[in-house]
């Protein structure tokens, strides 16, 4: 055989591995807990972004140059950063029930709580 065709042969053996992985876990842990599901979540959507950024990138970085593909990336984070910081998040209510009231401030706003939770969106990006 010829030499692609092994390496095209071993990469989808590879793949076939890595899924077969992911459903061993899924059998072996039917319940995960939610930090553990968002944690694994987290990984599978950054590996999935890390390979379509690589691949846009070296054709961006091949098309107009080093400086202007950076800047051009750095501009996107920045701009989802004011998105993710203006616009509210329509799903995220802050509880003020009494048994939750350690997560809350003084005046019940929820300003801890969504500190937290922008910790812990903040550590799945890095994560990923």
């Amino acid at each position: 055989m010829e030499q692609h065709v092994l390496v095209a042969l071993a990469l989808s053996f590879v793949g076939g591995l890595s899924t077969s992985l992911g459903a061993l876990l899924v059998i072996v842990n039917p319940s995960p807990d939610l930090k553990r599901l968002g944690l694994l979540q987290g990984f599978a959507a950054g590996l999935m972004l890390s390979i379509s950024f690589l691949d846009l990138a070296h054709n961006a970085l091949n098309s107009i140059g080093f400086l202007k593909a950076n800047l051009w990336f750095f501009a996107g984070v920045l701009f989802f950063g004011f998105v993710v910081k203006f616009i509210p998040e329509p799903t995220f209510v802050p509880t003020t029930d009494a048994s939750k009231k350690k997560q809350t401030d003084d005046d019940g706003s929820g300003k801890d709580m969504m500190k937290k939770h922008r910790r812990q969106v903040l550590f799945s990006g890095i994560i990923t």
